[in-house]
């Protein structure tokens, strides 16, 4: 297995880390509304940053295709848990997240692992998945497939409701309360913008 240095890798790793620490603070807290959810929100984005480094760093074709796989575990369950955590700390959690409600959030995700692992079979993720020069970096580039759009339409969707849940908390709660919604909601949108520029090649960059 060879690597290659990525600078865009470091804050990646940073983030995982970070997000790991915040998971660990969550859990330690677990009674309180949505510090599960939030555990395991933060431990899928560490999960998911922490891949994305490493096939940066990664050379070999196969490799970057095993990180990239091993990143959808992160990524699938980012959005979901976002929801669960909005119920959850918004005090709707007991009418939505029952075990049915819970039982169909793990289905998209669920489908969507299983076509990223079987992929080379249908390409309804990715489509002509090659290595790219950029100066003297191999970086990754695929095309998306058909089941890639719907799970971001999908994941888009998921975290909106979150946002909408938590915007409602913000408008109806006293000051203290305001301020912990508003700091959530900054906290989600920042990477949800990112991940747009990014999934729609808004970014001049690699």
């Amino acid at each position: 297995m060879h690597w290659q240095y990525v600078s865009y890798a470091l804050p990646l790793i940073v983030a995982a880390a970070i997000s790991f620490a915040v998971a660990v603070f969550a859990w330690r807290r677990r009674t309180a509304p949505g510090a599960t959810a939030l555990a395991l929100l933060m431990l899928a984005a560490a999960e998911w940053s922490l891949a994305y480094a490493l096939r940066l760093a990664s050379v070999d074709l196969p490799i970057k295709i095993f990180w990239s796989q091993i990143r959808y575990v992160g990524i699938v369950v980012t959005s979901t848990a976002w929801l669960v955590f909005a119920l959850q700390y918004t005090g709707r959690g007991a009418m939505w997240l029952t075990r049915r409600g819970l039982a169909w959030l793990a289905v998209e995700p669920l489908v969507i692992l299983l076509l990223v692992w079987t992929n080379k079979y249908h390409n309804l993720i990715w489509t002509n998945i090659e290595l790219e020069s950029v100066g003297s970096l191999l970086v990754w580039h695929a095309s998306h497939g058909a089941a890639w759009w719907v799970h971001t339409a999908y994941s888009y969707l998921l975290i909106l409701l979150g946002d909408l849940l938590i915007i409602q908390l913000l408008i109806r709660s006293p000051r203290l309360y305001r301020e912990q919604a508003g700091a959530l909601l900054i906290g989600m949108l920042a990477p949800l913008l990112g991940n747009v520029l990014s999934v729609f090649n808004l970014i001049p960059t690699p």
